[in-house]
């Protein structure tokens, strides 16, 4: 029985890699939303001369070092941008690739190796913003791959613990770097090293939090002088109140709440919904075992995997029965899971410190962090707390051995529903519903040569990126007005503006930028309408508009179906 039980494991194992596969190579060549046009655009910024607080005022501008890094490679090969999409997210399957081999390394330490492979799935296909590219969400994710997985290494005093705790800080750092809402989890590692080390010495302690802040400082002092190699101190200081100026993050205090309070209402109600059919049919079960006289199981444990399994399904059958959805669907499933495994690892925090304190405390107040330094709400974040959400199947595993199979089919199907995020549901721009069973026609030209989206996308690109080269020569300067910032690599001039978020909001930041940097003055500025619907608005009201206004010659504005062309006053 036992080996029909291996040979029915192997055989679902088998199945769900050679459905990562195939999910990985729709993730690669299907599908672009502005958000990754961002991600592509904002480090190729480095490539022709801006510097990190200096002329780049953009909110993750830290998280740019990396993709500039590969970016900078591959265009010294090629010398084009063509493909350049492509091979970010080439580069970006590899590397996430290496970290599930890690997460399979750590977790085969304490499972079997079919769990190991189990657990290793989940994290390979569970993506923050499903896409898979070197932005900040990803880098953030692979920070706090290496961070956790040195703090389940780094007890004791011995030379290698101590190492590991100084490599904790410099992976802290990169996170920090790729998501500065992370500075926040400065305080919870050393709280977690004090707590997971509680035979220690209080000396040998101290060591170990002074190695980890090691760590950090040596990261802060090569990153502040890669900063101070092109700006002066005084000049650092005064820039960083400008990156706060972007429209997009601007809230105050009173309006940020407001948001919270609505957005929390919005998934009270949904998470609602969704357990009543779970709980429900788990208190029938233990009614049921009851009368029978069965040895009662635990309630929390049925409701949760009932909720699991339910969720799961909704993803995995709600397009095929009419339900149009988009991956983003039914994230709220991830923070309720979650939320359950925080209460089940308070129950163990003092006779399994690791467990609780690295992947759940940590991963909790890293959630925290997303939530303080972002602009958008806990169900679009919760997708970032997959690292829990593995810690919490790994913490029911160990907390109802008895329950495995059932926990391996929970699993299985919770893994399925994350392959159809990943690999069925493609994302668009604005979240909207998407499959691969739409219609779609490749790119041939520009940063999204290669890539496969739907016809009326590849045709307005096409457009675009040649209208775009057209309008510009080699001695112009770009600015460019839009949300799809791919269009910024289409110019065949550099191109200027204080940052190329995905969702610009334009404001003072945008007045204040180009009277500080006159030689970054735009010669060709193109206006994207579907950013700008109402120009005489914009432009009569609106600080840059206005600016704009003064400074360029509307009059003689060329228009195509989706773009304004505006260029300097011939006088000028």
């Amino acid at each position: 029985m036992q080996f029909e039980d291996k040979k029915i494991k192997n055989g679902i194992l088998w199945i769900l890699i050679l459905l990562s596969v195939v999910a990985a190579v729709n993730q690669l060549l299907i599908g672009f939303d502005i958000d990754e046009g961002y991600a592509v655009s904002m480090p190729f910024r480095l490539l022709q001369g801006d510097h990190l607080f200096a002329d780049m005022w953009e909110v993750h501008q830290t998280s740019a070092l990396l993709p500039a890094a590969f970016l900078w490679l591959f265009y010294q090969v090629t010398g084009s941008t063509a493909y350049m999409v492509l091979y970010l997210r080439i580069v970006a399957t590899l590397l996430h690739l290496g970290m599930t081999v890690l997460i399979y390394r750590k977790t085969r330490k304490y499972l079997t190796a079919d769990w190991s492979l189990l657990f290793a799935l989940l994290y390979l296909n569970l993506l923050p913003k499903w896409i898979i590219s070197l932005d900040f969400s990803m880098q953030q994710v692979w920070g706090l791959t290496l961070l956790f997985t040195c703090l389940l290494e780094e007890r004791g005093t011995e030379k290698k613990q101590l190492w590991q705790d100084f490599l904790a800080g410099l992976s802290l750092a990169f996170t920090v770097l790729a998501y500065p809402g992370m500075v926040l989890l400065y305080p919870a590692v050393l709280v977690t090293i004090c707590m997971c080390n509680k035979a220690l010495s209080g000396k040998d302690k101290c060591r170990k939090c002074i190695l980890f802040t090691a760590g950090c400082a040596v990261s802060a002092v090569v990153f502040f002088l890669y900063i101070l190699l092109f700006m002066p101190v005084a000049d650092f200081l005064s820039g960083i109140p400008k990156v706060f100026m972007d429209g997009t993050h601007q809230f105050t205090m009173q309006t940020k709440l407001l948001l919270y309070g609505q957005q929390w209402l919005n998934v009270a109600k949904q998470l609602l919904i969704l357990s009543v059919l779970p709980l429900l049919a788990a208190l029938i079960l233990q009614i049921f075992k009851q009368k029978k006289r069965k040895e009662k199981g635990s309630l929390f444990l049925a409701f949760l995997l009932l909720f699991v399994a339910e969720t799961s399904l909704l993803m995995i059958l709600g397009n095929l029965v009419g339900i149009q959805m988009g991956p983003f669907h039914f994230q709220v499933r991830y923070l309720l899971f979650f939320l359950c495994i925080c209460i089940a690892g308070w129950n163990v925090r003092n006779t399994d410190r690791p467990l609780f304190y690295v992947p759940i405390f940590l991963m909790l107040v890293a959630f925290v962090g997303i939530l303080v330094f972002s602009n958008v709400g806990p169900d679009s974040s919760s997708s970032y707390l997959g690292l829990g959400i593995l810690a919490g199947f790994f913490l029911l595993l160990k907390k109802y051995p008895q329950k495995e199979q059932l926990l391996f089919a929970t699993t299985v199907l919770f893994v399925l529903s994350l392959l159809f995020c990943k690999g069925y549901y493609v994302r668009i721009t604005e979240y909207g519903p998407s499959t691969v069973r739409q219609q779609r026609v490749q790119v041939t030209e520009g940063a999204l040569a290669g890539i496969y989206v739907l016809p009326e996308e590849a045709e307005q690109y096409m457009q675009e990126h040649e209208t775009v080269q057209c309008v510009t020569q080699p001695d112009d300067k770009l600015l460019f007005l839009g949300t799809d910032g791919i269009l910024n690599l289409s110019a065949t001039c550099p191109f200027v503006s204080p940052s190329t978020i995905s969702t610009p909001a334009f404001n003072e930041q945008w007045v204040e930028y180009f009277t500080e940097y006159p030689e970054k003055e735009p010669t060709v500025i193109v206006l994207a309408k579907n950013t700008i619907d109402n120009r005489e608005k914009f432009f009569a009201q609106n600080p840059f508009g206005k600016w704009i206004a003064e400074k360029y010659d509307r009059l003689h504005m060329e228009e195509t179906e989706s773009l304004c062309i505006i260029k300097k006053e011939k006088s000028e």
